[in-house]
């Protein structure tokens, strides 16, 4: 049996407005939903192995929005924002060389084993399993224990708790709500593509991360964000060096040529067809969120297929354009056009020149 939050959802004021400033910056949201791009397939599939509902990818969007460098003013660190006690508490390695918090797979398990044992705690109510990942468990269940003192509900929209608690539950339904109904409110929908995807390469040695980004042709700071578990910008501790599949094998290569490799580029989706990897959202008189449904669905998480026969052109920015909007008008991903141009954020200013791979020179 597929494990669901289903959960009946009001229309309420808090919703709201999260849904309304989420719609007044719909390219902000895309952006950010595009980030997750080298990650997000990981996760979903790690989520869909502990039997766990594939929208808790969202936490990762609203927490850190998909930076592993990201840090709070608490030292919450990584995708997923562990606080040092809660790491160690899960067993995340943090040392002078290596901090886990901030690396794909240790923290994403963790995260994980957090999430099934809050949900177990508060008896599979996944509102207050999120508000305790938020607040932690021991402040909703003060917030619990007040209510019943008091004669009062304990859902979570009963409780009293701390104000980013009480915006990070109804921002995540809001999200969710307006991917699902995304034509209603006028949202383009971005893809990600698996070419974008992290792998791993075992490493036999340590190397900086400056060395891969020469032999790769990788820009450091993409580098330094895929693997910013490494403290010291140095492949060490876990030994494993995370790059994009669209490089991988080139890459391996030329380590193999060096011995500094152990095996053979190992993808993190095995075991998964490199297609759709949806959220999909069910609606009845309550919201259903559904761990694994195959079907084709309007997603911010769709791969779309490798396209061949690109044609590179050259294209001047015009007063009014966007990458947004470029990206649109040439069939290609703002990803892709960060990626082809070494930009380091999606602002162009008019007279810019930008470099694009298409299908064919005409634009839609």
């Amino acid at each position: 049996m597929l494990t669901q939050i289903d959960v009946k959802v009001p229309e309420n004021n808090r919703i709201k407005a999260e849904r309304e400033r989420l719609l007044r910056n719909p390219q902000g949201f895309e952006t950010v939903a595009l980030r997750s791009e080298p990650y997000v397939y990981y996760i979903i599939n790690q989520l869909r192995k502990n039997d766990l509902p594939v929208e808790l990818a969202l936490i990762p969007l609203i927490e850190s929005a998909y930076d592993p460098l990201a840090t709070s003013p608490a030292q919450a660190a990584g995708l997923w924002q562990f606080v040092p006690i809660t790491a160690k508490e899960y067993g995340i390695k943090q040392n002078s060389y290596f901090d886990g918090r901030r690396d794909l797979i240790a923290s994403t398990s963790s995260a994980i084993s957090l999430l099934q044992n809050l949900n177990n705690r508060f008896n599979g109510d996944w509102l207050l399993t999120l508000a305790a990942y938020n607040a932690g468990e021991g402040r909703v269940r003060k917030a619990i224990e007040k209510n019943q003192a008091n004669g009062l509900p304990t859902n979570y929209w009963s409780l009293d708790l701390p104000t980013e608690t009480m915006h990070y539950v109804p921002k995540i339904l809001a999200i969710i709500d307006v991917v699902k109904n995304n034509k209603r409110y006028g949202i383009k929908l971005p893809d990600c593509n698996y070419e974008n995807s992290l792998v791993r390469i075992d490493m036999s040695k340590n190397i900086s991360l400056a060395k891969v980004a020469k032999y790769t042709g990788l820009p450091l700071n993409d580098l330094m964000t895929y693997n910013a578990g490494y403290v010291q910008q140095k492949v060490n501790g876990p030994f494993h060096l995370l790059v994009p599949y669209i490089h991988a094998q080139e890459l391996f290569k030329k380590l193999k040529a060096e011995n500094l490799v152990v095996n053979q580029v190992t993808e993190l989706l095995q075991d998964v067809p490199h297609t759709n990897m949806p959220f999909e959202v069910k609606s009845t008189t309550s919201i259903q969120y559904s761990a694994i449904d195959n079907r084709k669905t309007n997603s911010i998480l769709t791969a779309n297929a490798k396209s061949n026969g690109k044609k590179q052109i050259t294209y001047q920015v015009k007063v009014g354009d966007n990458l947004y909007s470029i990206a649109q008008n040439y069939r290609v991903k703002i990803t892709d056009i960060l990626q082809w141009n070494n930009l380091k954020n999606a602002r162009v200013q008019e007279g810019d020149i930008l470099t694009i791979n298409i299908v064919d020179a005409n634009p839609i």
